[in-house]
């Protein structure tokens, strides 16, 4: 996966809006990536993507925090260099 790193910039800690992460629908974040929304929603089911279940039983319904997308982003192009 080659993704625009220029898209994704780390959030500011100190800026006030930090604990107010945006939250994404599956669909929201497909686009987001640029993924097809059944990858999305795949890759949380099988723990590959950062994403949290809502709901009981076998179908739930996923949300993703912008933040935690762009880390996991950031950690999959960062993962095979070395300085």
């Amino acid at each position: 996966m080659n993704f625009n790193k220029s898209v994704f910039s780390a959030p500011d800690e100190h800026h006030p809006s930090y604990r107010r992460a945006p939250i994404l629908t599956p669909l929201s974040a497909a686009e987001y990536l640029g993924l097809d929304v059944r990858t999305v929603t795949r890759w949380a089911r099988k723990g590959y993507l950062p994403a949290h279940p809502l709901g009981p039983g076998k179908k739930k319904s996923w949300r993703f925090f912008v933040s935690e997308l762009v880390a996991w982003v950031e950690d999959k192009t960062n993962s095979g260099r070395s300085e």
